[in-house]
């Protein structure tokens, strides 16, 4: 009918008497009109449900420390993706522990930890196809820029200062002992090349200041960003791979933990160690503004 009315040019009327005719049917013009004018209903996803109600989801995981992340990150995304918008990732993405100051007898080299990285990412990008993916750089990441400073050659200016815009624009590894060459495609994640970044009424840090009292760095973040005029009202704090939380001005901060397993040289005898906490935290918006009743922060199992 609808192919008779559109291509065709035929009348409803014309419609129903072809009916009428080839299989004895007596239907009106006004039925015909019904069932060829009639809305489709597409089913709605839950985030267009979400979308169409002034909500919007946001995932935020912090200090992975690739290749020592955590073995759920995977399906911590999936369990998620059919209700975010965007994900962030708050630095400390890779852990660059090949070009650390600590001292170690053997590891993996910094090659290997890009190609990790880079793998982790793609499942993540392939898991969410159509969810904005952003990077903001830690204090693991400054490892990268202060290694190529201190071995400064001519072959610098090939390299990005920011070790995630090399891993995310895509790399070649060149294997010259087993004579093989290996391609990692760019990926889709927009790196923020600064500490922290603004999104909507939130901002996303990783500074590099540390503090074992409970929610001191979380305090010390309002300050700063009040300080410097920043317009928010949320402050989600990377770094201590603690959780905590902070309210003065007005405004919250909060600690949201860490994405990693705990690596055997945090812990060696000192007693100020404190243990670290697993976590990630998932921002609500209502139109546009963060929505404190809604959003949550999620402890894990270490």
């Amino acid at each position: 009918m609808e192919n008779q009315y559109h291509h065709e040019g035929k009348t409803y009327t014309q419609i129903a008497m072809d009916l009428a005719l080839k299989f004895g049917i007596s239907v009106s013009s006004d039925t015909i009109r019904y069932f060829v004018t009639r809305k489709k209903k597409v089913k709605r996803t839950y985030r267009q449900k979400l979308t169409d109600d002034g909500i919007e989801k946001v995932l935020i995981l912090s200090d992975l420390h690739i290749p020592f992340q955590r073995d759920d990150i995977l399906d911590i995304v999936k369990k998620h993706k059919h209700e975010i918008s965007t994900i962030i990732l708050g630095g400390d993405v890779v852990d660059c522990f090949a070009i650390s100051s600590f001292p170690h007898l053997e590891t993996n080299p910094l090659v290997y930890e890009m190609v990790e990285t880079h793998k982790l990412l793609k499942q993540i990008q392939d898991i969410t196809p159509n969810i904005r993916k952003f990077m903001i750089i830690g204090n693991h990441e400054q490892r990268w820029s202060n290694y190529i400073a201190k071995n400064s050659s001519e072959l610098n200016t090939l390299h990005s200062e920011n070790i995630l815009h090399e891993i995310v624009n895509g790399f070649s590894w060149h294997d010259r002992i087993k004579g093989i060459t290996t391609k990692y495609d760019p990926l889709d994640y927009i790196v923020i090349n600064k500490w922290y970044m603004n999104y909507r009424d939130l901002i996303v840090a990783h500074p590099l200041n540390f503090s074992r009292v409970a929610a001191k760095t979380s305090s010390m973040a309002l300050d700063y960003f009040v300080e410097h005029g920043e317009n928010f009202n949320v402050a989600l704090i990377a770094h201590t791979h603690k959780i905590a939380s902070c309210y003065k001005y007005g405004k919250l901060s909060v600690e949201i933990g860490c994405m990693c397993k705990e690596q055997e040289y945090a812990n060696k005898g000192k007693l100020s160690y404190t243990m670290q906490l697993n976590g990630y935290h998932l921002a609500v918006f209502k139109e546009g503004k963060y929505a404190i009743n809604d959003s949550k922060q999620i402890t894990l199992n270490t």
